[in-house]
């Protein structure tokens, strides 16, 4: 990973690089600031693609309009087009693909791009399939969008702990640190782990607050600079919390 993409990911930062900074930065030519960015992108297509399969796309027209509208963006003209004052890059982005949809569709006869395209995990589609629903299509993408938002700030955390060489704690305290109703009993993780039943949970408690550590910075990446983390991250969670 470059240094642009470590710094963008490092929790607690004063002043975390967004998103939005790293598009002004490639707007202006910046490689590393493009790798960081694809990195951005690779995390958060499962949002864009569940759009597209709620706005009624098939399969594969969402794989392919998914990769097009993610290379246009970071590659093409599309990123030109892009300024912070546009506010959060969740809303940005989902607007930005229902009038891409929009074209796309009008255009149905265009050429494909010969390559460059976005790599998507073939494996993870049928993850992110969703009914065809374009009156809560809105609702889809935020709400895969928070779990990105998640999946990020948890990744990061797993990566501490195997550095620690801890991987097994984490193991037993991820699940509960997304629905602490999944958390087992502190003394049955104690046995499990090799620790004392209270050094669990202290874990826990120190889990608990560098996860929220992690949200808010990964929020921060999200948002153009002063944007407001805790109501996007109230928000984010209020999404994941209804069906």
């Amino acid at each position: 990973m470059s240094d642009t993409s470590r710094r963008s990911s490092t929790a607690g930062a004063a002043f975390p690089i967004t998103a939005w900074t790293q598009v002004m930065q490639v707007q202006r030519g910046d490689a590393e600031a493009r790798q960081a960015l694809e990195v951005f992108c690779q995390n958060y297509w499962p949002a864009i693609y569940t759009y597209l399969r709620a706005l009624g796309c098939q399969r594969e027209e969402a794989l392919d309009e998914t990769q097009e509208f993610l290379t246009h963006f970071i590659s093409g003209g599309g990123i030109q087009c892009v300024a912070p004052e546009r506010g959060r890059l969740r809303s940005y982005l989902r607007q930005s693909l229902r009038n891409h949809l929009a074209t796309a569709r009008r255009d149905a006869a265009r050429q494909k791009r010969g390559g460059g395209q976005m790599q998507i995990s073939l494996d993870d589609l049928e993850t992110f399939d969703v009914p065809s629903e374009p009156e809560a299509a809105d609702q889809w993408f935020d709400k895969r969008w928070a779990w990105s938002v998640i999946r990020t700030a948890i990744e990061r955390m797993e990566s501490r702990y195997v550095a620690r060489g801890r991987k097994d704690l984490f193991a037993e305290l991820k699940a509960g640190l997304i629905s602490p109703d999944l958390l087992k009993p502190y003394a049955e993780i104690a046995k499990l782990v090799g620790m004392t039943e209270s050094q669990v949970k202290l874990e826990v408690h120190r889990a608990r607050r560098r996860l929220a550590d992690e949200l808010r910075a990964e929020v921060a990446v999200t948002l153009p600079p002063g944007g407001d983390v805790e109501e996007e991250l109230r928000y984010l969670l209020s999404v994941m919390s209804h069906e």
